[in-house]
């Protein structure tokens, strides 16, 4: 069985604002932001299923980010919530699971470990900077793509080069009760009907592992290769480890 985090190869905004991403298979979102962007101004309600939501976004102390990013990821032996979190999915929810994400009897075992899947984020809904709990009802379990459209075209304009520690805001932030994304969802809807967002997004599709549309969650070999595609190198610099998925019996 090969474990392949992706978590660990790449940095995210909500994590460290304003650094840009070291995986080299992340779309970085750049300066250049719409006057709506940046005033909170979308022209729909919904992005890929999560409903656009009023919240107060207010940024705690340094030493209590980091001290919850610890709890997030684990620290002196004892375990993190993101690991607690994919164990209570695999366990409570593998039925939305192989449904809804396609995952088979790999991802699930790597999930009952507590391990990241590849291609995959726990997305913390209201992030740690803005004040947000490492709670479930806070954590959702999403491929990368829409993941880094919720925060670099909706979120990071709002609170771009205006948050400091102490200082708060109220942005519109994408929301959602699931746990589980949903690629029946996917898309930017107003009133339910497709609309062409009012900005260029900055998330470049081409740099991400297509896993987030029914039709490519149903294809087991593509979800395949497309995450072989995106996969790390190894240190040897020998070809990416999660190629190998790509020859396994298919399920």
């Amino acid at each position: 069985m090969l474990e392949i985090d992706f978590e660990a190869n790449k940095k995210y905004v909500h994590e460290k604002r304003g650094h840009k991403n070291k995986g080299g298979n992340g779309g970085q979102a750049k300066a250049g932001y719409t006057a709506e962007q940046r005033a909170g101004k979308f022209n729909f309600d919904n992005i890929h299923g999560m409903g656009l939501k009023k919240v107060v976004y207010q940024v705690p102390p340094s030493d209590v980010r980091k001290a919850k990013r610890a709890e997030f990821n684990g620290s002196g032996g004892k375990e993190g919530m993101r690991s607690k979190f994919l164990k209570m999915l695999a366990k409570d929810h593998e039925k939305e699971l192989r449904e809804q994400l396609g995952f088979g009897d790999d991802e699930l075992k790597l999930m009952r470990n507590g391990k990241s899947v590849p291609g995959y984020n726990v997305h913390h809904k209201l992030p740690l900077h803005g004040g947000g709990k490492n709670e479930f009802k806070n954590f959702i379990l999403t491929p990368l793509y829409p993941h880094d459209q919720w925060h670099h075209d909706i979120l990071d304009p709002q609170i771009e080069n205006c948050m400091g520690t102490g200082q708060k805001k109220e942005v519109m932030l994408p929301w959602t009760d699931d746990m589980i994304y949903d690629p029946k969802k996917f898309g930017i809807t107003k009133d339910n009907v497709k609309v062409a967002p009012n900005y260029t997004s900055r998330v470049n599709p081409n740099n991400y592992p297509k896993i987030y549309t029914p039709e490519q969650v149903a294809n087991a070999a593509n979800r395949k290769r497309e995450l072989a595609k995106f996969a790390p190198k190894q240190p040897n610099g020998n070809k990416n480890v999660i190629a190998a998925l790509v020859s396994q019996k298919q399920r």
